[in-house]
């Protein structure tokens, strides 16, 4: 009896080094095809832009092609679900929109959450978000639009490209802070949300700096706050909305590079290591700056401590406004 039992317990300790071997082997020879990084969005929007400017410089580090595949649909749920789905080989990667931490406070039955469904490679890009007006509403400065928001018998309207999205809770945080009537305007799109404000439809959008620079510089809209800890690079004459005097207002959403989880931590560590590479080359720092973003390159870990804190940090702001997605 002692006899069989060794000779199961050492067939199965071959056959676990057998598995390990072949797994370090297989780990050694990542990646030998293309990489599809899914981003939750459609194409043209910063997100999307940034990505496809560090998939290009990752292709070069890593010596295989980063294809960037768009899969919009529900705030970026599409796109992540799809991430969850894949096989957990490291050819699959997502870029993470806020979605992958509120998603776990905004449904009933979240559809994924951070800390358990992702295996996190690297932070791409911090995506500030600028606070801008339509140029009639008459308002130069923060404390000009709230007091003309406190002011108004029915409130300021603000537009929003989805229930706990960034720009929503953005929105959420001023109206909180400052005590005055604001109204949600939802949107299907970024895009749509900004060209209303543009057109006077809407009184003031939180929009990333990606996405609204254009329109900014050409004095479509006009921007009053940054929601980062400093100013924008892009914007250094816009001061933070901490500056603007709303003490510890900040709220700057980061794009992170995820892979599923169960994905081998020698996959992981080659995928950081080869993004990191590239987003430390500064022609792709200022292409990044030009676009509206901020390069990353923190470790798989730090990402992870990131996703968590936020899914706490805004999930008590969703819940303290019970905002909902269904």
């Amino acid at each position: 009896m002692k006899t069989s039992f060794r000779r199961l317990a050492l067939g199965l300790t071959l056959s676990t080094l057998g598995a390990l071997g072949a797994a370090n082997a297989w780990a050694q020879t990542f990646p030998d095809r293309p990489i599809r990084l899914l981003v939750p969005f459609g194409p043209g929007g910063g997100t999307d832009v940034v990505s496809r400017l560090t998939a290009d410089a990752a292709s070069r580090t890593l010596g295989q092609s980063v294809i960037v595949e768009n899969r919009a649909g529900g705030g970026g749920v599409v796109g992540i679900q799809a991430l969850t789905q894949a096989r957990p080989d490291g050819y699959t990667l997502a870029v993470c929109p806020p979605i992958c931490v509120t998603a776990q406070s905004l449904y009933a039955k979240a559809p994924f959450e951070a800390a358990k469904d992702f295996a996190p490679v690297i932070t791409m890009a911090d995506l500030p978000l600028v606070l801008v007006v339509r140029n009639d509403l008459g308002v130069s400065n923060v404390q000009e639009l709230i007091a003309k928001a406190k002011s108004t018998a029915q409130g300021l309207s603000y537009a929003s490209p989805g229930a706990g999205s960034s720009n929503h809770l953005a929105a959420e945080t001023l109206r909180m802070a400052s005590g005055a009537e604001m109204v949600n305007v939802p949107y299907r799109s970024g895009a749509a949300a900004l060209t209303d404000v543009m057109a006077g439809r809407v009184d003031f959008y939180f929009d990333t700096v990606a996405s609204a620079l254009p329109q900014i510089r050409e004095g479509k809209v006009k921007a009053l706050g940054v929601t980062g800890g400093a100013r924008a690079v892009q914007l250094p004459d816009v001061p933070t909305m901490t500056e603007a005097g709303l003490t510890g207002f900040e709220l700057s959403p980061r794009a992170v590079i995820v892979a599923p989880a169960g994905t081998p931590p020698d996959v992981i560590s080659k995928l950081h290591d080869a993004f990191r590479q590239a987003l430390a080359n500064e022609e792709l720092k200022q292409k990044m700056i030009t676009a509206g973003a901020v390069a990353g390159g923190d470790t798989p870990a730090e990402a992870m401590a990131y996703l968590t804190g936020e899914a706490a940090r805004l999930g008590k702001i969703i819940r303290d406004n019970k905002i909902s997605a269904e």
